[in-house]
């Protein structure tokens, strides 16, 4: 049998099994277990798409991200002028308007990371202390900056994708 053969007859994930449809995406075959998984997508595509993301996607939420971060440093910003007298003089404002531009980028990303993960929910739904197991995670995660982490994720990702694509 030819090796074009076998990709019309057998899955391209499980190569001892017959293919029962193809991808939409790569047009390769995939088994019942594939199918299963994911009815249109391969388990390869589905993993490129996974960590490629889309990226229109990536461009929206990094934009909804800077953007939402700079509006509430701008709003800082405005109050700190009205109720301080010799605003630029002081260091700490500067540092203090870093600070609120850090924490409301985290706050939002920690928004668009865990609207993609599943494992918030999953945590949520053990008895008795679920739902505050998952603000004990969502709490130390915002502390710790992982959120900020996601944030440079999806930058590296989008530009990874439009200098090689």
């Amino acid at each position: 049998m030819t090796e074009e053969e076998k990709q019309n007859y057998f899955c391209h994930t499980h190569t001892n099994l017959f293919s029962q449809s193809k991808c939409h995406n790569c047009y390769r075959g995939m088994c019942h277990t594939c199918l299963h998984n994911n009815p249109t997508i391969c388990p390869d595509c589905v993993r490129t798409r996974f960590l490629a993301g889309d990226q229109y996607k990536n461009q929206k939420e990094i934009s909804y991200m800077l953007s939402i971060g700079a509006g509430v440093a701008l709003l800082f910003h405005i109050y700190q002028c009205y109720t301080i007298s010799g605003i630029y003089t002081s260091f700490n404002f500067l540092e203090s308007l870093l600070y609120v531009f850090l924490g409301s980028l985290t706050a939002i990303s920690a928004y668009y990371m865990y609207s993609e993960v599943t494992i918030i929910l999953e945590i949520s739904k053990i008895p008795f202390i679920g739902g505050k197991l998952a603000l004990l995670l969502i709490l130390i995660s915002l502390v710790i900056g992982i959120p900020l982490l996601y944030l440079l994720y999806k930058i590296v990702v989008f530009i990874k994708h439009s200098l090689f694509s």
